[in-house]
């Protein structure tokens, strides 16, 4: 069985180039929704509403598919 985290995100860009911020880590997409909810009117959200995103990854998963070694 895969366990998952929802990562909630918002992104918007300025004048000095693009912002993103992470609002938090949840165990369920519901969780992650509801807390983009209660963003959605907040300064420094309410003018960038469809900033938002959810992301989702697996944990102990290995998201990197190649080695890079540096010397």
């Amino acid at each position: 069985m895969s366990h998952n985290v929802y990562v909630l995100l918002h992104t918007y860009e300025t004048k000095f180039g693009i912002e993103t911020k992470l609002i938090g880590n949840f165990s369920s997409r519901e969780k992650a929704e509801e807390e983009k909810k209660k963003r959605e009117k907040l300064q420094g959200f309410i003018d960038y509403p469809k900033g938002f995103r959810i992301e989702v990854y697996e944990i102990d998963k290995d998201r990197c598919q190649e080695i890079i070694y540096l010397t």
